[in-house]
Order: structure tokens, then C-alpha cells, then sequence
């Protein structure tokens, strides 16, 4: 049996235990403060709050190329054959750039795939979870690039937030869709499209946005058996346990986490508080 290894960015949110469990390998963005440069694995959400609170302008930027090699060959001389890789889509980061040419500087590229997974945080964490379930149950290799990739053609992803203001500033929303969800104070509800984001409806109250959702999961679910969801609460912890209810009492063939933490690189861009849910079918 070939020894598997799974490599993710900083900004797949797994836990200290899920990490520690099956040894995954973080590699980590980067937050820049002007002239300064900090390691996202480094800093806290309370450090990116008092930035932006003290008028800081925070940007983000992807791993180096060189960063990901040498994860890749640590894992390689520790006897690693095969390395999977999860990370964010390439339309929001430059991250999968970094991990796919740091495979290509391999010796035998062949050992490391990076899944084109156009997915985000809480999306990808839900596909990590599932490669490492796979592991665990000794999938083959082949099995586990081809059913990660059949679950990805069915990969979704929707989230709300408390406003737009940190999207539109981040330049992950335009002016004017951040203007007119902020002016008329609704609750916005952002989905990925082909590894972008879009903001696709609004929302006056917490019940239709979680109405919204679960009519979203059911138009891209239908005919499929089984339906495997992530539901993330940033500070939202009330609405975010309702959405759970939802979801289990409406849908009965689901498998479902949760995480309540999203890190500083997302906070920046999302700001302090929001909840959403990423969900894949087969």
C-alpha cells in the first residue's frame, strides 16, 4: 500500500486535531501590512481586527513556489509516494500557481496532485475531509483522484456576511454590488461560480437567506444519493445551527460538519462576522 500525504494552504480551516491526526501539511499565505510581511499560520483574527479597526489597509498574497517545494521534498525523503494537494482556486489566489509550478520542479512531478478544486476555505475543507477519509479506508490512488474530481463537477459554495464593506475593499466585489447591498442593508448572499465569487441574491431577514440556501441545494442535489455539506459559523453561531436544522430536516441522505473558525486571510476579506455552507454530491 503506497503512503499517501495531504498538503493544504493556511486558508483550509481544518482543526488542530483532523490536522495532527493524519499529519497535514500547512502551507501558508501571506497577510502584508504595508512594509511588513506575516505568515497567516503566525497571526490571529484579534491581530487582523485591531489593523483594520486602526485604519490599516491589509492585503493578502500566495505562498512562493519554493515554499510548497520544500514541503513537497520533506515529505518525499520522509518516504511520502504520493502527495495530494488542496488549496484555493486559482481565480481568487495565486496559490495553486505556486503549489502546481513547485510540482513542476519535481524530479517525478508525478508524485504530487493538485486538485483544481475552485473552491474556498470551508469548500476545500470539506473535500480535505474527504481525501483523508479515503486514506484512512486504504483507497487507491486512482480511486481517490477520480472520485475527488467527480465530487468537484458537483461543488457549491454560499455564504452571507454582516456587510460588504470588506469584500469591496479586498476588490473581491465591485463598487457598485457592494454599494447597493450596503445602501439597502440586506443580507447578501455570495456564491462561487467558477472559482469567483458572485453576488447572486439578497436577503431582508435571516429566514430567507437560509430559505435561499437550502432551494440552492436542492436545484443542484436532485438525483444524487448522497449530499456531504460543511457549514461554517464565523460568529454566527445562532443562524448557523438553524441552517444546520434546515438542512437535516429537509434533507435526508446528508453528512454534515461544521466549523466555527475562519481564519485572519479570511477576515479581511469577509470581515468579523457571517455564515455559510459548501456542499458536494455523488
Amino acid at each position: 500500500m503506497e503512503k499517501y500525504a495531504l498538503v493544504v494552504d493556511s486558508t483550509v480551516y481544518l482543526s488542530n486535531h483532523e490536522i495532527s491526526e493524519f499529519g497535514v501539511k500547512q502551507v501558508s499565505l501571506n497577510i502584508i501590512d504595508k512594509d511588513n510581511t506575516f505568515k497567516e499560520l503566525e497571526v490571529t483574527n484579534e491581530f487582523v481586527y485591531e489593523k483594520l479597526d486602526g485604519g490599516h489597509r491589509l492585503t493578502t498574497s500566495q505562498p512562493a513556489p519554493g515554499e510548497f517545494l520544500e514541503t513537497y521534498e520533506k515529505l518525499i525523503g520522509e518516504g511520502f509516494e504520493k502527495i495530494f494537494v488542496v488549496c484555493l482556486s486559482e481565480h481568487l489566489s495565486g496559490t495553486y500557481q505556486s503549489a502546481t509550478l513547485a510540482r513542476n520542479m519535481l524530479e517525478d512531478p508525478s508524485i504530487v496532485y493538485v486538485f483544481d478544486s475552485n473552491m474556498a476555505a470551508f469548500g476545500n475543507e470539506m473535500l480535505a475531509l474527504e481525501i483523508i477519509s479515503m486514506v484512512k479506508n486504504n483507497a487507491t490512488y486512482d480511486m481517490i483522484v477520480t472520485r475527488i474530481n467527480q465530487l468537484l463537477e458537483t461543488t457549491n459554495l454560499i455564504f452571507t456576511v454582516e456587510n460588504l464593506v470588506s469584500l469591496f475593499r479586498s476588490g473581491r466585489l465591485s463598487k457598485a454590488k457592494a454599494a447597493i447591498g450596503t445602501v439597502m442593508r440586506i443580507k447578501p448572499l455570495i456564491q462561487m461560480v467558477g472559482g469567483k465569487l458572485d453576488l447572486f441574491k439578497s436577503a431582508r431577514t435571516h429566514k430567507k437567506v437560509i430559505s435561499d440556501i437550502i432551494d440552492r441545494i436542492k436545484e443542484t442535489t436532485e438525483g444524487f444519493q448522497t449530499i456531504h455539506v460543511r457549514i461554517l459559523s464565523k460568529n454566527s453561531i445562532e443562524q448557523a445551527k438553524l441552517l444546520e436544522e434546515e438542512i437535516k430536516n429537509v434533507f435526508k441522505n446528508v453528512i454534515i460538519s461544521f466549523n466555527e473558525y475562519l481564519g485572519p486571510v479570511f477576515s479581511i476579506h469577509l470581515g468579523k462576522k457571517g455564515y455559510g455552507v459548501s456542499w458536494c454530491s455523488e
